[in-house]
């Protein structure tokens, strides 16, 4: 990231829990509300979990709202294209975790793979107050039911981090920002798409460790006017009125 300073924000309350996050993500400390330098990035911890801002910009904060939607709605296009949950499915691009908590809530076993470790610490937070019935009962099934790794997934992919078994289908969602987050102010999604910026890859390395370890198939969210992800023609898609799903077989 290119962020210079990082605060925790925590009132006295969660001070001990904002210290122990700020040592792992080598924040530059722990401050009470309001009291972070202008312009920093603060993760602040509140009565409902993480959230992150830079400045005095809107909070982000992992899509929970999605773990707690009812299994038994109808079916969608994303369902239907990672097998309806018969297969478990790795989401490579995690983000905020809105379309992979989304299969969790419908039923499906679910592991996320982020590399930013500030989102992959709101995804945790969200885990963990979801699996202590702070979000429900339902939201706690669908948490159950989903594993988080942090780190780049071409390399978690390959590593033998996710094993085969877990891997019937791996879901990308390359394009920016994750599901969920459209209605945030121009503020909020300039942050997001610092966080998740990527490197030079045109999406091709990724695709290709998703093929190598998919064990059914590889799922790659597009918007409609896009090209298909590192210039490799799908063999298949499922299209929607604003985006489409590409399916590719396994290398």
């Amino acid at each position: 990231m290119h962020f210079r300073e990082l605060f925790v924000e925590a009132a006295a309350d969660a001070e001990a829990y904002a210290r122990d996050l700020a040592a792992r993500l080598g924040a530059s400390g722990v401050v009470s509300p309001g009291a972070a330098t202008k312009g920093a990035l603060v993760l602040a911890v509140g009565a409902r979990g993480l959230s992150l801002r830079l400045g005095d910009g809107p909070g982000v904060t992992a899509a929970v709202q999605a773990l707690a939607r009812r299994p038994d709605q109808g079916p969608d296009l994303l369902w239907r294209a990672v097998l309806s949950g018969r297969e478990p499915v790795v989401e490579a691009t995690a983000g905020l975790g809105a379309d992979g908590f989304h299969l969790a809530a419908k039923g499906a076993s679910v592991t996320l793979v982020e590399r930013s470790p500030l989102l992959v610490a709101l995804l945790a937070d969200a885990l963990e107050r979801a699996r202590r019935g702070d979000l429900g009962p339902g939201a706690a099934g669908a948490a159950a039911r989903v594993r988080l790794h942090e780190g780049d997934a071409r390399e978690v992919l390959s590593s033998g981090a996710v094993a085969p078994e877990e891997a019937g289908v791996v879901y990308l969602d390359p394009m920016f920002p994750a599901a969920g987050s459209r209605a945030l102010p121009p503020k909020g999604m300039a942050l997001l798409r610092e966080l998740l910026a990527r490197d030079g890859d045109d999406g091709g390395e990724l695709l290709r460790a998703a093929r190598q370890a998919a064990t059914r198939r590889v799922v790659v969210k597009r918007h409609l006017r896009d090209g298909p992800l590192g210039g490799v023609a799908p063999s298949g898609s499922l299209r929607g009125r604003t985006v489409r799903f590409d399916v590719y077989p396994p290398l």
